[in-house]
């Protein structure tokens, strides 16, 4: 019965998400709130807790201390949304608390707005709407390696915005929810894997890809569904790349997306002149890594109905 309720709540805020979204087309909005809060609070901690004069099992530790007093924070705001709740008309209190944590339809705006910038060939306007959601500095980066960016950027915040914290919502309630925004907060402040957060971030790292690991194969599969319904994507061939190529869990939906639109995702990163990453690229056979605005309205269709796929399955 809670379940069902859960899930009838859940499905109500959706809906009047995307209601909302459309009535305010030219409102860009933000980050969830929460997921923006805890991100500030997260670099703060980090600047003033990892210096690196400190050492690096001393960093470690406070890393740890910073995952836990967290963790008690999402769970006391989780209990006193899960108490209030219970009032009358408590149920109001988790709509508000929703709407602090889940926030998808600024994803869907962002992409048609950088969709916009790269029909008018404004590549520098397209990369300053993109950068807020990148660890990666995007000023050199030319017009296929922008859509590229905003293609992976598609499939990586359908799982971080949207499906990880309804699964979370689902099997845990409002502490779930919280739990779930507040270290994909902190992993997008200090996750990195370089020399200054390699030991302070370890605990947010490995919390997040246990808060991770399930939704993000959901996503995948949430993807390779929605290619049924976008032309020129094939879900079959989104599942044999996802299967194939997946590797680590945050690659399953950027896989997913690669195979449904027959294009190559992925490849080396570079967040700073002192540290890059060597990731693989995605891709099926004969597919192209110089992708073009028509791969990115393709891209953006499947987000589109990904978004409503899940709505129907509430």
């Amino acid at each position: 019965m809670q379940l069902s309720g859960t899930t009838g709540l859940l499905s109500l805020y959706l809906v009047l998400h995307l209601c909302v979204g459309f009535i305010l087309p030219y409102r860009r909005g933000a980050k969830p709130y929460l997921f923006m809060l805890m991100e500030t609070v997260g670099r703060d901690l980090e600047r003033r807790l990892n210096r690196e004069s400190r050492p690096q099992s001393v960093r470690f530790m406070r890393g740890v201390l910073v995952a836990l007093l967290a963790g008690l924070f999402a769970y006391v705001v989780g209990c006193i949304v899960r108490q209030a709740a219970s009032v009358p008309y408590g149920w109001g209190l988790e709509l508000v608390f929703l709407s602090l944590c889940i926030n998808f339809m600024t994803p869907l705006k962002l992409v048609r707005q950088i969709l916009g910038y790269v029909h008018r060939n404004e590549s520098s306007q397209a990369a300053e709407a993109l950068q807020p959601y990148l660890a990666e500095p995007l000023n050199k980066a030319d017009s296929h390696a922008l859509i590229r960016k905003t293609v992976e950027f598609i499939a990586i915040s359908l799982n971080q915005f949207l499906a990880a914290p309804v699964f979370w919502f689902l099997m845990a309630g409002p502490v779930g929810l919280s739990a779930c925004v507040v270290y994909a907060a902190l992993y997008r402040a200090f996750g990195l894997l370089d020399n200054r957060r390699k030991y302070f971030g370890r605990a947010v790292r490995a919390l997040d890809w246990l808060f991770n690991i399930v939704p993000a194969f959901l996503t995948a599969l949430l993807l390779c569904v929605s290619a049924l319904f976008v032309s020129k994507s094939n879900p079959l061939r989104a599942v044999t790349t996802m299967l194939q190529q997946g590797g680590p869990y945050l690659n399953w939906p950027k896989a997913a997306m690669a195979g449904g639109l027959c294009v190559t995702l992925g490849g080396p990163v570079r967040y700073s002149a002192d540290y890059a990453e060597e990731q693989a690229w995605i891709g099926p056979s004969g597919s192209f890594a110089r992708l073009t605005p028509e791969d990115l309205e393709r891209a953006a269709m499947l987000q589109y109905v990904a978004f409503i796929c899940l709505i129907g399955l509430q």
